[in-house]
């Protein structure tokens, strides 16, 4: 099963407003972008377009895991206003990426480190 068929609306919502935020949110620098999410920002942008579409390569699969770990385990810096580009929680957030993973939770430990 792909991720994308085990996840409900809601989550699929939650995963489109990541990937805008990744994309147009102050959360990662234009220069490391693409180090950090193996992926160009236009490149993802085009994937939160077409949202939610199935993916049609794994490496779409791999961009939305990507964005939904560097957005819990990045040190970007602005946990204080995680509110003002998403409105979903850091814990929303890793209860969708363990759904994504096909696990059962996606610990975080203080210093914002997922741990798989």
């Amino acid at each position: 099963m792909k991720p994308i068929e085990r996840m409900t609306d809601q989550e699929l919502q939650i995963i489109k407003e990541c990937l805008d935020a990744a994309v147009s949110g102050p959360f990662f620098p234009d220069w490391e972008f693409h180090s950090l999410m193996g992926f160009t920002r236009d490149e993802i942008a085009a994937v939160a377009a077409s949202w939610p579409s199935p993916p049609i390569a794994d490496t779409e699969d791999d961009a939305v895991n990507n964005v939904l770990t560097n957005l819990l385990g990045y040190p970007h810096g602005v946990e204080s206003r995680w509110h003002e580009c998403l409105p979903a929680t850091r814990d929303q957030v890793a209860q969708v990426l363990a759904r994504w993973r096909g696990e059962d939770v996606v610990d975080q430990d203080p210093g914002g480190n997922v741990e798989h």
